[in-house]
């Protein structure tokens, strides 16, 4: 298991435990009896409830996802929005079904136990981050583009990750440090120690010294190649050094029709729900699109979704009318063609919700790859490897580059999307589905990526 998945269970648990006996030490601390004896029957019940809510709430503010809480003022915010929400939600609960309600005293004070036990935790684990004593130690084998290419992608994302220096000739456009030559692998590896190394020759074909790798192997560290490697780190495809047949004879990349069945279901009884559910919010923004400029409320446009086959997206309108008098064009950043109530609702994705009709239709799903116009795709397959295999997908509402990477405005962002749309064809599953939306809801609650 990844260290960052361990340390995300660690900080799940932790919170867990004590949401939970916030409440008992509360109760306890309050009637002043032994600890063994609360007067209360439903207590555990009582003390699950605001567990589930404080959590959920904890999770939906980022408390297990810490490239949102670098600085202490940032985790200050985060603990005292998470604290917020989860007084507003229990109170809400506790109106509704008071038999689950906890006193006024106790519930303050286990909800201040919980908050300040989360904001110690943090502070503890942003201390040992920056002092890095957990970080993974990595030594690269090789000396060319994948290996630089390698090290700048991981710095930037900022994981934690620290590189002892690469083995093969010197080359200074990599910014670690230089270890050796090639044929002396094994003697660097005895003296350095790392906790992985990875293999990033630019030449699949290039002599490796299988012999120094085995014996590695064996008795030092673990090995893996450099997309493997970054797949795992990063979350997506590492496409500058893919090849057909690692595509082919790798693991994942399958679609089976009992799977796509379900998948269909899942879809179909979703969307129903959820445009019963969403259309309170959907009349009061067609409104507004409405209000706010002319023309219609709905967008129509065609695009390109399963095998090739072209259908309309249904969106809300959030542009001006004639957006685009001399065709297609990429959205920009702060794009002055879009309304004022165009820009609340690309923040908050509420111009996607008439896309449960399409899901509806059987157009689209609620998680794939982004539908595109074919303008577009005929340009993006003559420079992105691969980028056909999109089409082999049905297009989603939402999708794993969609909650992982701001919204695109350039053949860079369309290729980098391209890598989680890849990744997502490896390892889709209904799972991945469920975290993929309920991570939507949050970055759309938080109005990330959007423009």
């Amino acid at each position: 298991m990844k260290k960052r998945a361990i340390y995300t269970y660690i900080l799940l648990l932790l919170d867990m435990a004590v949401a939970f006996g916030s409440v008992f030490f509360s109760k306890w601390i309050e009637i002043k009896l032994p600890f063994f004896y609360l007067p209360d029957p439903l207590i555990t019940l009582k003390a699950v409830t605001f567990m589930v809510i404080t959590v959920f709430c904890y999770y939906f503010q980022d408390f297990y996802d810490w490239k949102w809480w670098k600085r202490h003022s940032e985790l200050v915010s985060t603990v005292l929005i998470g604290g917020g929400m989860s007084l507003i939600i229990l109170s809400l609960v506790y109106y509704i079904i008071p038999q689950i309600g906890l006193g006024r005293s106790i519930f303050l004070m286990s909800l201040f136990l919980s908050m300040g036990f989360s904001l110690i935790v943090r502070v503890v684990f942003l201390a040992i981050r920056s002092s890095r004593i957990t970080d993974t130690r990595i030594v690269l084998l090789g000396d060319g583009r994948n290996a630089k290419f390698l090290v700048d992608e991981i710095r930037s994302a900022g994981r934690a990750i620290r590189f002892e220096g690469y083995i093969g000739k010197e080359n200074i456009n990599i910014d670690i440090p230089w270890l050796g030559e090639v044929d002396e692998l094994w003697n660097i590896i005895r003296g350095t120690d790392p906790d992985k190394l990875v293999v990033a020759f630019d030449d699949r074909g290039a002599d490796l010294p299988l012999h120094d790798l085995l014996r590695i192997k064996l008795t030092s560290c673990e090995i893996e190649d450099a997309p493997k490697f970054y797949e795992e780190l990063l979350g997506k495809l590492m496409i500058e050094d893919i090849r057909p047949a690692s595509l082919i004879f790798a693991k994942g990349f399958v679609s089976m029709k009992s799977e796509d069945i379900f998948k269909r279901l899942f879809d179909f009884s979703f969307a129903l729900i959820g445009s019963v559910i969403a259309s309170p919010i959907m009349i009061i923004t067609a409104i507004a699109v409405k209000l706010d400029s002319p023309g219609p409320v709905f967008y129509r446009q065609e695009r390109t979704g399963l095998n090739g086959r072209e259908f309309n997206v249904l969106k809300f309108r959030s542009m001006c009318i004639d957006a685009e008098p001399e065709g297609p064009q990429w959205a920009q950043e702060k794009d002055p063609r879009v309304t004022k109530v165009g820009r609340i609702i690309r923040k908050t994705r509420f111009d996607e919700l008439p896309q449960f009709f399409n899901v509806l239709a059987g157009d689209m799903s609620f998680v794939g790859p982004r539908p595109e116009r074919r303008y577009f795709i005929d340009q993006l397959q003559q420079v992105i490897p691969f980028y056909e295999m999109r089409l082999y997908a049905k297009p989603g509402i939402t999708g794993w580059a969609q909650i992982n990477y701001p919204y695109g405005d350039s053949v860079e962002d369309a290729k980098e999307k391209m890598k989680y749309d890849l990744y997502y064809l490896k390892y889709r599953s209904l799972w991945l589905d469920i975290a993929i939306l309920f991570q939507t809801i949050k970055v759309a609650l938080k109005a990330r990526g959007a423009q």
